[in-house]
C-alpha cells in the first residue's frame, strides 16, 4: 500500500532563469509510473516551481495523427473539468523528441482496483486501512464528480475501479479520460448556468458503432456500439459495476473479455451467485437499479446513485449510534449488579438491558445478561416476584387443605366400622370418635374459610396427629398407624417450608412413639402379644375384632395407604413437570436469541490494496 508524501526538509531557494521554458531544462525525469497500449506515465520534477508533476506522453511508435487528437481531446477534457475529483493539468505541448505531453497533477494512493484485489485476499493492513464506510463514500465521490462531468456534456465512457483512486488523507481521483465523450446534455434548470467543456470537432471522431470501453464495466448499450444511445446512465451502469465489486469482492462481469461482454448483454446482472452476508439489503437493490440492463430502469444520474448511497450511510450512522448507546446502557446495566443486590437497582439494571435491546436488538451482551437474570435463580426475590410466589404457594396450600380435608372426611366412615366390630371399652372408643369428628369440623372449617396461614396448618396436622394416634387404640401404635402417619406427614411435606418440616417429621414420630411408650409404661394395656408357637396375636383395648369385618376393614385401609399419596404425589409432579417446562421453555426461547456465534462487526467493509500513481 502507498504511503503519504514525505515533506522536503527545505525548499531551495536557488536563482533560477524563468525565462528559459525548454522542457529538458525545466522537467527533470524521475521514474516511469505507468504505461499502457498508447502512452506512458513519467514522474518529472519540475525544476520551476520545484514539485514533482506526472507527465503523460505518447509512445513513440503511437504518435499518429488521430491518437494525437484523441491524446490532446483527453488533455483539454480533463483539464476544462476543474473539480477535486478530476487531476489538474497544468501544461499541454510538444516535447523535443516530437511526442505530444501534457503534465498533471502527480497523485498518490491506491486504485479501487488494487484495494479489491487486497480485500479478496484479506490482507490485515488493507483490512484496517479500507472500511467500507470509507469506501462507500469515495464512491458517492465519483458519482458527484462524474454529475460534475455530465452536467459540462462529457461522458467518461471508461470508469471502472483501475481508474479511480484514494489517497492517503481522503482524496479520490477519477483517472484516464482518453476516452471521454462530448455530448449535449439536455437542459437542466439545475445545471442551465454550467459551462459545458469546448472541444474543436475533428475529422478523426468515433465512428458510429465502435466498441470503446472496457468489457465487464461498461453498460449494455455501450458493449453494442449504440454511440447515439450513451448518456449519463451509460456512466451511472459502470459505476454501479464497481460498486458491486467494492462490496461482494469479485467483479460484476467474470471471465474473458468475451464472456464478460456476453454476460453484459444477456445474463442477469445477479445470477444467484454467493452473496456476501454482510452485504445490507439496501446496498444491494442500489447495485441492482444501477446496472439494470435498461438505461431507463437505472438512476437518472449520478447524483441520483451518489444520494441512494448518502441516505444509505446516513441510516447506517444511525445505526452505528444505536449500537453505542445499547453499548452504554448495557455497561450500565452490568456495573449495577456488581456492585449491589439491593432489588430497586437490580430492577433498574433490567430497565437499562431494557433500552440497550430496544436500541439493538441483537446485541450479545444486552441478551446475555438478560438470559442470565431470567433463566438462574437468584438468592434473593424482589417484593414483586416475592408476592406472587407466595400467591402460588397460598393456592397450592388451598390444594393441600382440600384433598386433606376431603381425606380427613373419609375417616369419618371408618367409625361405623370400627363400632360394629363391638366397643369393649367405650372410653377409649369415645376418644378416638370424638378426635376424628373434631379433626374432620376442623378441616371443614379451614376448608369454608379458606384459611391458608402456616399457623392454621400446623394447629391442623397437630389435630391430625392426635387423631392417628388414637387409632393406636384399635390395632396398637404399629399397625395402620405408621402408614397414616406417613401419608399424613407426606400431605403436610409438599408445601411446607423448611423450618416447618421438622415439626411435621417430630409430631408424626409423635403419633407411633407416644402410644408405644404409654403400653410399654403399662399406662395403656399391651396390643401385641407373640405365643409360645409364635403366633403374633394383637388383642384390641377398645374394640372386639371380627372376624368378616377385621379382615376386610384392613384391606381396605390398605389399599386406601397406596392409592392416596400415589394421586397426591402425582397431582404434585404434574404440576412440577409443567412448571419445570414453562422454565425450560422460556429459556430456550431466550437462547434463540443470542447469536450462534459472536457476532463480527463489519469488519470487511473495506480493504487496501497495492498502490498506483499517476
Amino acid at each position: 500500500m502507498s504511503g503519504a508524501p514525505s515533506l522536503p526538509s527545505e525548499v531551495d531557494g536557488s536563482v533560477v532563469d524563468l525565462r528559459d521554458a525548454a522542457f529538458e531544462k525545466r522537467y527533470e525525469p524521475r521514474s516511469l509510473l505507468g504505461e499502457g497500449g498508447m502512452g506512458e506515465v513519467v514522474l518529472c520534477h519540475d525544476r520551476h516551481v520545484g514539485r514533482d508533476v506526472a507527465i503523460k506522453r505518447i509512445k513513440g511508435a503511437a504518435e499518429s495523427a488521430d491518437v494525437v487528437e484523441r491524446f490532446v481531446r483527453e488533455a483539454r477534457v480533463q483539464g476544462q473539468l476543474e473539480h477535486p475529483a478530476v487531476v489538474p493539468v497544468h501544461d499541454l505541448g510538444v516535447a523535443p523528441d516530437g511526442r505530444t505531453f501534457f503534465t498533471m497533477k502527480r497523485v498518490r494512493g491506491d486504485t479501487l482496483d488494487a484495494i479489491a484485489q487486497a480485500l479478496a485476499r484479506s490482507e490485515p493492513e488493507a483490512v484496517a486501512r479500507f472500511g467500507r464506510r470509507r469506501l462507500l463514500d469515495a464512491v458517492r465521490t465519483v458519482c458527484l464528480a462524474m454529475d460534475f462531468a455530465h452536467a459540462r456534456g462529457v461522458l467518461h465512457r471508461d470508469l471502472k475501479p483501475a481508474n479511480v483512486m484514494l489517497g492517503e488523507f481522503g482524496e479520490v481521483h477519477v483517472l484516464d479520460w482518453g476516452l471521454a465523450k462530448i455530448r449535449s446534455m439536455p437542459s437542466d434548470p439545475a445545471t442551465a448556468d454550467a459551462p459545458r467543456v469546448e472541444i474543436e470537432a475533428a475529422s478523426g471522431a468515433t465512428l458510429s458503432g465502435s466498441l470503446m470501453g472496457t468489457p465487464g464495466y461498461m453498460a449494455p448499450e455501450q458493449a453494442r456500439g449504440e454511440i447515439d444511445k450513451l448518456d449519463a446512465r451509460t456512466d451511472v451502469y459502470s459505476l454501479g459495476a464497481i460498486l458491486f465489486e467494492l462490496l461482494y469482492l469479485e467483479p460484476l462481469h467474470r471471465g474473458n473479455t468475451t464472456g464478460r461482454l456476453t454476460s453484459t448483454l444477456q445474463a442477469p446482472v445477479f445470477d444467484g451467485r454467493a452473496r456476501r452476508a454482510d452485504v445490507a439489503p439496501e446496498l444491494e437493490a442500489i447495485c441492482r437499479r444501477a446496472t439494470a440492463l435498461e438505461p431507463a430502469e437505472r438512476y437518472a444520474s449520478a447524483r441520483e446513485l451518489a444520494e441512494a448511497i448518502e441516505r444509505y450511510l446516513d441510516g447506517e450512522r444511525d445505526e452505528a449510534r444505536r449500537r453505542q448507546l445499547a453499548r452504554e446502557h448495557v455497561e450500565r446495566a452490568e456495573a449495577m449488579l456488581k456492585s449491589t443486590r439491593d432489588q430497586p437497582t437490580h430492577a433498574e439494571a433490567m430497565r437499562e438491558l431494557g433500552r440497550a435491546l430496544a436500541l439493538d436488538p441483537t446485541h450479545p451482551g444486552a441478551l446475555a445478561a438478560l438470559q442470565h437474570l431470567l433463566t438462574e435463580v437468584p438468592d434473593e426475590l424482589p417484593a414483586e416476584a416475592l408476592a406472587e410466589v407466595e400467591a402460588r404457594a397460598t393456592s397450592r396450600r388451598a390444594a393441600v387443605l382440600r384433598s386433606t380435608a376431603m381425606r380427613t372426611l373419609t375417616w369419618l366412615i371408618g367409625m361405623p366400622v370400627v363400632v360394629a366390630f363391638g366397643v369393649v371399652h367405650w372410653g377409649f372408643a369415645s376418644v378416638a370418635i370424638g378426635s376424628v369428628l373434631l379433626t374432620s369440623a376442623f378441616a371443614l372449617g379451614l376448608w369454608r374459610t379458606r384459611s391458608t396461614s402456616e399457623g392454621a396448618l400446623l394447629a391442623f396436622y397437630v389435630a391430625s396427629v392426635i387423631t392417628i394416634g388414637t387409632l393406636s387404640l384399635i390395632f396398637g401404635p404399629l399397625v395402620l398407624v405408621p402408614g397414616f402417619v406417613v401419608t399424613n406427614a407426606m400431605f403436610f411435606a409438599l408445601d411446607a417450608r423448611k423450618p416447618m418440616r421438622k415439626w411435621i417429621v417430630i409430631l408424626g414420630l409423635a403419633a407411633i412413639v407416644l402410644p408405644y411408650a404409654a403400653e410399654l409404661a403399662g399406662v395403656l394395656p399391651m396390643p401385641y402379644e407373640l405365643t409360645d408357637d409364635g403366633a403374633f396375636v394383637i388383642r384390641s383395648p377398645m374394640v372386639r375384632f371380627d372376624a368378616v369385618l377385621t379382615p376386610f376393614f384392613l384391606f381396605a385401609t390398605s389399599i386406601s395407604l397406596v392409592v392416596t399419596p400415589t394421586i397426591l404425589i402425582g397431582r404434585f409432579k404434574d404440576e412440577l413437570e409443567r412448571a419445570e417446562r414453562s422454565v425450560i421453555a422460556n429459556a430456550w426461547h431466550l437462547r434463540q436469541l443470542l447469536p450462534r456465534e459472536p457476532r463480527a462487526e463489519d469488519a470487511t467493509g473495506g480493504t487496501g490494496a497495492a498502490s498506483r500513481s499517476t
